[in-house]
């Protein structure tokens, strides 16, 4: 337990390190770039984001999985290069067909250029190796010194609307140079090459099974905002874009939670031991709702302030997008759970492909009616209805691993304490009406995250306790090293 703890303390810190650098170069890049240029940028993102999602071919669920379930070490080198060449192979196909693309493509063909080294990144991704090791460490550590890197390299060369390329192209080379240098230490560590093409070919169908996910959820990421912007406007795009950031901007939570459950929960399911698989995944209920409601509140809530603060007046509809978005950081969080931790862990891998193929098929289709009478709304609310169907699909098909009633029992505190911490966070605009926007955001920070905690102590929750419990006994530890 103590390795898993200290994988999530490294994801988290990096994760977190994912959020500061967009809260200090987002509302800078806003105001340098305009709104209009934020929007193109949008709209090739999500273009470059279909072909990005072939080329990932969903390597990362799946190699986790296959690596955490190596109990030999001799057999790690074969399986590694074996899931490798699987990857390499559709990865390239799709860097070509890419190229072919960018070349006959007019409109904003530099900046679909400059994209290529984000393909070239998904290339040589092999994350998955270190999450399905639970070696988070060295990883984590090299990608926030290239997160670093590129916040600086933002506010040093992009000066003017006319800097967009430079914008693009330093967030394409970070991402390239992060995904170069998590292979240093991997040749050192497997010391040699080790191909075996019958391994390959096993590997070959259950990767394509998976990698349907990640293609498939193309429609509610980056297919409806494409229709957005064929429909409305890429400023409209750009609405919808900012306010989607910084939504996920705290998915972080939950993410780095399944980064490191996975691996864990594979090894307890495959030793058939159904005791701690089922302590892991009732953990994982109490940690979602713990993290993600009171930040779906808070958003909600911060929002009107927030929004004209960090990007800027001309983002007004972003206020109600983000509204909108909010409920979609538990829904995820949920299907995190019941899909990544349950179903691709137990191999039910179509059934978690089946739940997003509905789920976004359903979400495609509201997406066309309700942009046509609400604009970027209407995708705001195919998104959070995207997360709703899937959560309740996968929900459906890990049954057998978990009790609703029992679900419902951990996750109701956290739901009660949320919406009172909101009541206190609405209260305090009309307390504090007149006074600085800064100093009502920070209030409601405060006064919102205090309740909220005080409320899971007065109920007793066992996580809290147990984290006070923690601390309590360190605490004597230390000052007892100090005399």
């Amino acid at each position: 337990m103590k390795k898993v703890t200290t994988n999530y303390i490294f994801v988290l810190l990096y994760q977190v390190l994912i959020i500061i650098t967009p809260i200090f170069t987002m509302p800078y890049v806003i105001r340098v770039l305009m709104p209009e240029n934020v929007g193109v940028e949008a709209y090739v993102s999500s273009i470059v984001q279909i072909f990005t999602a072939f080329a990932a071919l969903g390597m990362g669920d799946y190699g986790r999985k296959v690596i955490a379930s190596v109990k030999r070490k001799q057999d790690l080198k074969v399986e590694f290069y074996s899931l490798y060449l699987v990857q390499s192979f559709f990865s390239v196909i799709i860097l070509i067909m890419y190229l072919i693309f960018t070349f006959y493509t007019k409109q904003y063909q530099t900046l679909f250029l400059i994209n290529i080294l984000v393909i070239l990144s998904y290339v040589f991704d092999i994350t998955w190796f270190y999450t399905g090791q639970e070696n988070m460490k060295n990883i984590m550590i090299r990608n926030m010194v290239v997160r670093l890197g590129s916040m600086i390299g933002i506010f040093c060369f992009v000066k003017s609307p006319d800097d967009l390329a430079i914008y693009v192209w330093i967030n394409a080379a970070t991402l390239l140079v992060g995904q170069l240098v998590t292979w240093l230490p991997l040749l050192k560590n497997l010391n040699g090459f080790a191909f075996d093409w019958s391994k390959a070919k096993k590997h070959l169908k259950p990767v394509m099974t998976v990698a349907i996910v990640p293609i498939i959820t193309l429609i509610p990421l980056a297919l409806n905002k494409v229709i957005l912007g064929n429909v409305t406007s890429a400023m409209e795009v750009g609405f919808y874009n900012q306010a989607f950031k910084l939504m996920t901007l705290f998915v972080v939570f939950v993410t780095a939670l399944s980064t490191v459950m996975s691996p864990r929960m594979v090894k307890q399911h495959n030793s058939d031991n159904k005791e701690d698989f089922e302590r892991s995944t009732y953990f994982s209920f109490r940690y979602v709702a713990l993290s993600t409601l009171p930040l779906v509140t808070g958003l909600i809530a911060i929002a009107p302030l927030f929004i004209p603060l960090f990007l800027g007046v001309s983002f007004g509809p972003s206020v109600l997008n983000l509204q909108i978005l909010a409920p979609a950081l538990f829904f995820s969080g949920l299907a995190g759970i019941f899909g990544l931790q349950i179903l691709v862990t137990t191999g039910r891998n179509k059934s978690y492909a089946f739940s997003v193929f509905i789920a976004a098929i359903i979400s495609l289709g509201t997406n066309f009616v309700l942009i046509q009478l609400l604009g970027s709304y209407g995708t705001a609310i195919s998104y959070v209805i995207f997360t709703i169907v899937t959560c309740m699909i996968q929900a459906f098909f890990a049954r057998k691993y978990f009790s609703i009633k029992k679900m419902m029992r951990q996750i109701s505190p956290y739901m009660v304490a949320s919406l009172i911490a909101y009541g206190y966070e609405v209260g305090v605009t009309y307390v504090l009406t007149g006074m600085p926007v800064v100093i009502i955001l920070a209030a409601q920070v405060a006064v919102g995250g205090v309740i909220y905690f005080v409320i899971l102590f007065l109920l007793r929750d066992p996580l809290l306790l147990k984290a006070w419990q923690i601390l309590k006994s360190k605490i004597p530890h230390k000052a007892q090293e100090e005399r």
